[in-house]
C-alpha cells in the first residue's frame, strides 16, 4: 500500500464500517485510478506525495452524512438518526417562526412583550427580519428545501449580527447565554443537512397547523404574563415549559410496541430537553451574578431554579427510554 492509497482509506473511515466493508476496496480503485497519471515518474511521485482532492473529500463527507442521517431504505439505526435531525430541524424552525410570529404581534401591541421574545434587540427591526424564519420553516414542510437552507442561512445571519450588536453595549457581560443562544438558533439550520435526496417527505399539514396553534398558545402565555407580573417570565421559561409539556406528553402515551417514529421523537424530545436544561442554566447563572438581589428576583430565581429541575426530572426517564429503544433496533449489517 502507497502513501496515496493510505491516505484516500485514512478519508473513507469516515464512512459507515458497514459501508466500507461492501465498497472500500471499489472506491479506493476508481480514486487511484482517476489520480493515475499516465507518466512513470509522475505516478511515482503521486503515490508518494498525492492527497485525495478536496472535491474527493467532500464527496466522501455528503455521503457518509446521507448514510448516518438515514432515509428510506436505511437501516433502522441510521434510519432513526436521520428522522430524529430531521425533527430537530422540523422543530427548531418552527420555534423561531412562532417567536417571530408572536414578535410581529407584540411590536404592534407591548415593547415589553417584544423584549421577551427577542431580548435586547431594536423592536421593529428585529420583529420584521424575524420573519425569514418563517419563510424558511415553511419552505421546508412544503419540500422546497433548498430555499429552506437559503432562508434559514440568512436568518441565522441576521442572528449572528444582532448578537454582536447587542453584546457589544454590555461589555460581555453576557456572553454565555447569548452564546448558548446562537448555537442553539444555528442547531436547526445545521440540522438541515439531514433532508438529502433520500430522506422522505414531510408531512406537511400536522406542521402547518403547528405554527397558528404555536403562535395563538405564546401569544396567550406574553398576555397573561403580562397583566399579572411580566419579569417572572423569559424566553427559557417558555422554551422549558414546552419541552416539559410535550415530553411529559409522549410519556402519557401508552406503548406497545417501539416503531422507528415513536424511537426518534424519544431521541429528539431527550436532545430538545437538554437544549431547554442548558439554556435554562447558563441564564439562571446570569440572574445569580449579575441581578441585584431584590425580592421579585429572588421568586425568578426560584421559579428558573424549579423550571430546570422539572426539566432535569423528565429528561432522565426519556433519556432513558430512548437509550432502550435505540439498542433494541436491529445493529447495522454489512451489504
Amino acid at each position: 500500500m502507497n502513501r496515496l492509497e493510505d491516505r484516500y482509506r485514512r478519508v473513507l473511515r469516515l464512512l459507515p464500517a458497514s459501508y466500507r466493508q461492501a465498497w472500500e476496496e471499489d472506491m479506493v480503485a476508481t480514486f487511484l485510478e482517476s489520480e493515475q497519471p499516465e507518466d512513470a515518474e509522475e505516478a511515482e511521485f503521486a503515490a508518494d506525495y498525492g492527497r485525495p482532492s478536496r472535491a474527493e473529500v467532500a464527496s466522501v463527507v455528503a455521503l457518509a452524512v446521507r448514510l448516518r442521517l438515514g432515509g428510506d431504505g436505511a437501516p433502522p439505526r441510521y434510519l432513526v438518526w436521520g428522522e430524529t435531525v430531521r425533527r430537530l430541524a422540523l422543530v427548531g424552525l418552527l420555534v423561531q417562526a412562532v417567536a417571530a410570529l408572536a414578535g410581529i404581534g407584540a411590536w404592534l401591541w407591548s415593547p415589553w412583550v417584544t423584549d421577551l421574545v427577542a431580548p435586547g434587540r431594536t423592536a421593529d427591526v428585529q420583529a420584521l427580519l424575524g420573519l425569514v424564519w418563517v419563510a424558511a420553516y415553511l419552505c421546508l414542510v412544503t419540500g422546497r428545501w433548498r430555499a429552506a437552507r437559503l432562508f434559514a442561512a440568512l436568518a441565522l445571519a441576521r442572528a449572528v449580527y444582532f448578537f454582536g450588536v447587542d453584546l457589544a453595549p454590555v461589555e460581555g457581560a453576557y456572553g454565555l447565554s447569548w452564546t448558548i443562544g446562537l448555537l442553539l438558533d444555528a442547531l436547526p439550520v445545521v440540522a438541515l443537512v439531514a433532508f438529502h435526496r433520500q430522506a422522505p417527505a414531510v408531512k406537511a399539514r400536522p406542521w402547518l397547523v403547528a405554527l397558528p396553534v404555536g403562535v395563538a398558545l405564546l401569544t396567550v402565555a406574553l398576555l397573561l404574563t403580562y397583566v399579572s407580573v411580566p419579569a417572572l417570565v423569559d424566553w427559557p421559561s417558555v422554551v422549558c415549559v414546552a419541552v416539559f409539556a410535550a415530553a411529559v406528553g409522549y410519556l402519557s402515551l401508552p406503548r406497545l410496541g417501539w416503531r422507528n417514529a415513536t424511537v426518534s421523537w424519544a431521541t429528539t424530545l431527550a436532545l430538545l430537553a437538554l437544549a431547554a436544561l442548558v439554556q435554562r442554566a447558563v441564564t439562571l447563572l446570569d440572574y445569580l451574578r449579575l441581578g441585584a438581589r431584590t425580592p421579585e428576583l429572588d421568586i425568578v430565581i426560584a421559579i428558573a431554579a424549579g423550571q430546570a429541575a422539572a426539566v432535569l426530572a423528565i429528561a432522565v426517564p426519556l433519556t432513558m427510554l430512548a437509550a432502550k429503544a435505540v439498542r433494541a433496533l436491529p445493529p447495522v449489517t454489512t451489504r
